[in-house]
């Protein structure tokens, strides 16, 4: 469930991107850290999301996909 409210909230702070920037990585980060994922998981999603999708927006658009990566990671 912290997974699904990571994305929630990275969604709201993210408007509009159209490609992975670094900028972007540490909020990913940021967020998941709070949510009390540990440093792993945090790395593994976001490592996997970058693989899969284009751009963060793109990740966002497609949010249905994620928890296939979350339970991967775990």
């Amino acid at each position: 469930m912290n997974k699904l409210v990571v994305i929630f909230i990275f969604s709201l702070i993210i408007s509009s991107c159209n490609n992975w920037k670094p900028n972007d990585d540490e909020t990913y980060l940021l967020e998941c850290y709070k949510s009390k994922s540990d440093s792993a998981f945090c790395e593994c999603t976001l490592n996997q999301i970058k693989v899969k999708f284009s751009s963060l927006e793109e990740a966002l658009k497609n949010e249905e996909k994620l928890p296939e990566i979350f339970l991967d990671c775990n």
